[in-house]
């Protein structure tokens, strides 16, 4: 048989691990990783975003680690490097660095020094390589590195690395697409604060001296020194650590000798946090309903965090509980971790534990946290006094838009379908109806719902409905549970009771989900709204 040495095209290979799903934050992530192995050991990383003398965007990071010599930095510039990784190392598959980077800037060089031997660059340049279809990879001179380090304002020191990000395509045209300066400048600063959140939270244990001395770093964004962001906020007073039985906490697996180690926390209710600015905070990345579930620890950084890997689904009742689960780098075999470390496949075992030993504790007491403030909530305004007015009104309306509801043939799990001029929808299961009880045929009331939305109508047989607010929803904590004017109250009573009038009167099979698109977009458009207090 003859062997063939089949190089793949370098234009088509570095297209096909730019597209392996690299977010900015992942990227600058991968970098840090490298910074702080084993082997280079940084102490202090400095990530710097900026613009060149052409307006675009630019970034830099440097650390103060071993540094490469010649030889170590071109194998390390090479995909797939022969590097070799210690155990405990943030790094893995020997492309994270290069794709990571790659994945965002057309030019990546980097220049680093060991002690007491020469500086030494490498350069990837994607423009290069795309005309020529050839894996150049460029070696810089002496000259042009001292050139280079000079123009740039950076001194390496003693030992160290610098990356350089060069031409960063995907940011500088979202950059170009807004129509101001000051929108623009918006998209940059909302960028750079996420990116600040995601390495607070994923180096938390790095940064807050909870590995020891040795393993604490710093790390600065643009000047600004980050603090650690735990997502179990374990410094409020009123966050549980549930004490899991040795069983459920170490889950050994054969053939393995550490065990994957989980713990538990419920987190307090918005009426528990020590003030407002912690509750927002305590959210991290992602919506308070998003940061529920599992956060995957390798070799003490976050690689994966928000949601139950299949275990269950997210629900706004279980919101409060977080979980940290820790895998050994020695079982990495078992997970199917992917270059960029955001996806994570568990193994049967553990997939298996966690939904049927560990999940429904914590789930029984993060329901019955979330449940003490669960109280009947009383709105008081003009407009939900005027009950005999808004039934006999809505009485109206519905004869004469010709509403009707009725129950479903299914007996087994009921439900009511609405029929209006123009088609017919399912509405709810009756049950939903009848717990907020029969009493009232027609009214706007306050509830905690598991939904996104701001508001649900539901309807029970003989054309009865009632609006449903969703308590859980910011706007709502923004305007009703202030001290809000209660003309606003009613105000907003209104509009809502209209629009849920509306859909009642519109709403068929063939467009439902574009009425519950525009619900969504409305309930996330006053996310927003609030989050960035507008109002």
């Amino acid at each position: 048989m003859k062997s063939i040495e089949s190089i793949p095209n370098a234009a088509r290979t570095f297209d096909a691990l730019r597209s392996l799903g690299y977010d900015l934050n992942s990227s600058v992530a991968d970098v840090v990783d490298n910074a702080v192995t084993e082997k280079v050991k940084a102490k202090n990383i400095d990530i710097k975003f900026d613009f060149n003398t052409k307006g675009q965007i630019i970034c830099r990071i440097q650390d103060d680690g071993s540094g490469m010599g010649e030889k170590q930095l071109e194998e390390a510039m090479r995909l797939g490097t022969d590097t070799s990784y210690e155990e405990a190392d943030l790094g893995k598959f020997g492309m994270g660095m290069k794709t990571a980077s790659l994945s965002h800037c057309n030019k990546l060089t980097i220049i680093s020094k060991k002690k007491h031997s020469p500086i030494t660059a490498f350069c990837w340049d994607m423009t290069h390589i795309k005309k020529s279809g050839e894996w150049n990879l460029f070696q810089l001179n002496q000259k042009e590195t001292e050139d280079l380090l000079t123009k740039e304002n950076i001194n390496i020191g003693i030992k160290g690395t610098v990356v350089l990000w060069d031409d960063l395509y995907n940011l500088n045209r979202e950059y170009k697409s807004f129509s101001g300066e000051g929108f623009s400048q918006n998209y940059f600063y909302r960028k750079l604060s996420t990116l600040k959140l995601h390495l607070r939270m994923v180096y938390h244990r790095f940064l807050d001296g909870s590995l020891g001395h040795e393993n604490t770093i710093t790390i600065k964004v643009n000047g600004e020194k980050l603090t650690p962001w735990d997502p179990f906020l374990r410094s409020e007073p009123n966050t549980v650590e549930i004490n899991l039985k040795k069983e459920l906490s170490h889950l050994k697996i054969d053939g393995y000798k550490k065990p994957i180690v989980i713990k538990a926390y419920i987190l307090p209710t918005k009426e528990g946090f020590s003030s407002e600015e912690a509750w927002k905070d305590g959210k991290g990345l992602n919506s308070w309903n998003d940061s529920q579930g599992y956060y995957i620890y390798r070799a003490n950084r976050i690689i994966r965090f928000g949601g139950w890997n299949n275990t269950k689904a997210k629900d706004e009742h279980d919101k409060l509980a977080r979980v940290s689960i820790d895998i050994d780098p020695t079982l990495d075999e078992l997970f199917s971790i992917t270059v960029n470390k955001t996806k994570v496949q568990f193994p049967e075992l553990l997939f298996h534990h966690l939904k049927n030993n560990v999940n429904p504790s914590i789930i029984k007491k993060a329901k019955a946290q979330y449940n003490k403030s669960d109280e009947k909530i009383y709105v008081k305004n003009n407009f939900r006094k005027k009950e005999s007015q808004l039934i006999s009104l809505t009485k109206a309306l519905i004869t004469e838009n010709n509403i009707t509801t009725k129950k479903s043939a299914n007996n087994s799990f009921p439900e009511i379908t609405v029929e209006n001029p123009n088609g017919s929808w399912l509405s709810n299961k009756i049950n939903e109806f009848l717990k907020y009880g029969t009493n009232k045929d027609f009214e706007i009331i306050s509830d905690k719902l598991n939904s996104p939305h701001l508001w649900k109508i539901i309807c029970d047989t003989k054309d009865k409905f009632k609006v449903i607010v969703n308590a859980s929803h910011p706007f709502y904590n923004r305007i009703y549970r202030s001290d809000t004017n209660k003309q606003v109250t009613a105000a907003i009573d209104a509009l809502l009771f209209s629009l849920a009038f509306a859909e009642l009167y519109n709403k068929t099979e063939d467009n439902a989900h574009m009425i519950d698109t525009f619900k969504t977009v409305c309930a996330k458009t006053l996310i927003k709204l609030t989050e960035n207090e507008i109002i």
